[in-house]
């Protein structure tokens, strides 16, 4: 389901229609929810939303009002019709009482003295609304709506979850499906949707979502194959693998299995066993493998010694996204904090044996400058993004080796950046030559003929780069 307008899909055909039929497809299409007329994604519906639209936020001079400042990325799922949950207010009006009227507005990254982005001010600040107030610049026409708060200013800040503010009053107007249909609906981008239908799985098959959270692609999957077969659901954020187990549980999913794993290493090494571990019984394994170092380095400290740059090389490697570095640069300005992890069962992946999966999906991490809203890209240089495609590449080599000789890799990103999309495409048929891509054939397109998808085309999203067939079974 996607929770924008109809630019993604022409609804409506021009002229009159004396059919009771389109009549009342008419109908379906003027109200503020239809359905998807697009072959094969019937059981899909758009919501339709409108804006942007005045707002009255009760200025007077000399008395400002109470005001919640939100991050980006809560601003981000407002004006895509979401509540104001508490971990997105970053700051609020003193004496803000529940039930009070709020204006939220957003802050957004500013430039700063050191070179990077941040938002100039720590979680729990104290607004004063006025011109003199320190932080007013940090939201000077950008208000994105008026809400009615949930608890008091000290329930927000001590909480840490829950709705923090009921949006009454929005610019741009979308309804919320908090607590809607639990269960049975899941609010989605088309090209997701796509993504899975592009896969095209199978009952019975074994299917790899490589960087699978938050699981609506994985779910979709699912869908497809009846719950029938095996999906393995990997991610290397532990609380995102608790998202995706969250998510299947809600859906009644069994299929679907979820691991820990760092898409970078998705392969499993030859000298390491199958055997999967706990996140919460791995003290005993460290222990051991501690015992085991401490021993080698009085017998051999020449080969530690050299094994401890081997992996100080390797770590160098590592690909360390926006998202850490941003995290990072928080802990180091607001302290430490509580623990974050969600705590329950997690396990850890060693990766998987080479040829072991029928379907491979890689929603690989990206730029997201494809992503709508967006309020800020100003973290995105020239060479971020070519950082982007350089891990993108390795992603998709782990990739190539674990699908089957004659399986499918789908490869999508969430961005228009052609360094991440066409170029990986031709980097992988120029260094692959057993693969090739799948014939290209439009969703609103009669596939009848037997050819596969391969990209889609589709008015207003970006594309899937792209369908590729494995084809090593026929390699000499």
């Amino acid at each position: 389901m996607k929770e924008t307008g109809f630019e993604d899909c022409t609804m409506a055909e021009d002229g009159p229609n004396d059919n009771p039929t389109n009549e009342l497809e008419d109908s379906l299409q003027n109200s503020p929810i239809a359905k998807c007329q697009i072959p094969g994604l019937e059981y899909v519906l758009f919501v339709k939303g409108s804006g942007p639209h005045s707002i009255d936020y009760g200025v007077a001079p000399g008395a400002p009002p109470k005001e919640v400042i939100v991050s980006r990325k809560c601003a981000e799922a407002v004006l895509r019709g979401a509540q104001v949950f508490v971990p997105g207010v970053m700051a609020c009006s003193a004496h803000v009482e529940k039930g009070d009227a709020v204006a939220v507005s957003v802050a957004i990254e500013q430039h700063g003295p050191d070179g990077g982005w941040a938002i100039g001010m720590t979680r729990g600040t104290v607004l004063q609304g006025l011109q003199t107030d320190p932080y007013y610049s940090e939201r000077y026409g950008l208000y994105i709506g008026q809400g009615i708060t949930k608890m008091s200013r000290a329930g927000i800040f001590r909480v840490s979850e829950g709705i923090a503010v009921d949006m009454n009053n929005r610019v741009f107007k979308l309804p919320s499906f908090h607590d809607v249909l639990e269960g049975e609906i899941f609010l989605q981008n088309l090209p997701s949707i796509v993504a899975a239908h592009a896969l095209d799985p199978q009952k019975g098959e074994r299917i790899l979502d490589m960087c699978a959270a938050p699981g609506g692609k994985t779910t979709a999957i699912a869908i497809l194959m009846k719950d029938e077969g095996e999906i393995v659901a990997a991610d290397r954020s532990h609380n995102k693998v608790l998202d995706i187990q969250k998510l299947a549980a809600e859906m009644s999913l069994t299929c679907i299995t979820t691991y820990k794993l760092d898409a970078l290493k998705a392969v499993r090494r030859r000298n390491e066993s199958n055997d999967n571990v706990t996140v919460q019984s791995s003290e005993p394994l460290r222990f051991h493998e501690e015992k085991t170092f401490s021993t080698v380095q009085v017998l051999n400290p020449e080969k530690v010694r050299n094994e401890i740059v081997s992996n100080e090389k390797e770590n160098e490697r590592t690909y360390v996204s926006k998202a850490d570095i941003r995290k990072s640069n928080r802990r180091m300005r607001n302290g430490p904090g509580r623990n974050q992890c969600l705590g329950g069962r997690v396990e850890n992946s060693k990766g998987f044996d080479p040829d072991s999966f029928d379907r491979v999906l890689l929603d690989a991490p990206c730029s997201a400058l494809g992503l709508r809203p967006r309020l800020f890209a100003g973290e995105e240089t020239v060479g971020s993004l070519r950082n982007h495609a350089k891990y993108q590449r390795r992603m998709f080599d782990q990739a190539v080796k674990l699908v089957r000789p004659g399986g499918v890799i789908v490869y999508s990103t969430c961005t228009i950046n052609p360094g991440e999309n066409e170029a990986l495409v031709r980097y992988a048929l120029d260094t692959y030559k057993f693969l090739s891509l799948a014939q290209q054939v439009g969703l609103n397109a009669d596939s009848s003929s037997g050819g596969r998808a391969g990209n889609v085309y589709l008015k207003g999203c970006h594309d899937i780069y792209g369908v590729l067939m494995d084809e090593k079974a026929e390699k000499s």
